[in-house]
């Protein structure tokens, strides 16, 4: 007769945490996506560097994202971190994609000549 293995009801509940985790973490994934398209809409409407980086903005979606915590009662100091280093991350990717676009740009129009 084969033996039975006692699991852990700790270590089911946190198995079962953890899925419901990595469930969450690709719905942020999905939404992450969402706002990189529109990061790079934006980007094609900004004139400068400048105005990627655009300090004021940056302060304003914090404040924004921390009022939104404090409203459902999370920890705002854990939504802002997280929030200043995905915009650090967007800053960096919609800089990266100007100078790529910009580059395509000058390639097109020598291609043209």
């Amino acid at each position: 007769m084969g033996e039975t293995v006692e699991t852990d009801p700790t270590t089911e509940q946190l198995g079962a945490v953890r899925t419901a985790i990595d469930e969450i973490d690709e719905e942020i994934v999905a939404l992450i996506w969402r706002r990189e398209r529109l990061v790079r809409l934006a980007g094609g409407l900004k004139d400068d560097d400048a105005q990627v980086r655009a300090r004021d903005r940056v302060e304003e979606v914090i404040n924004h994202v921390r009022e939104a915590a404090e409203a459902q009662e999370q920890d705002s100091t854990v939504v802002e971190k997280t929030y200043r280093a995905m915009i650090d991350a967007f800053i960096d990717y919609e800089l990266r994609t100007r100078r790529e676009d910009e580059t395509q740009a000058k390639l097109d129009a020598f291609s043209r000549s």
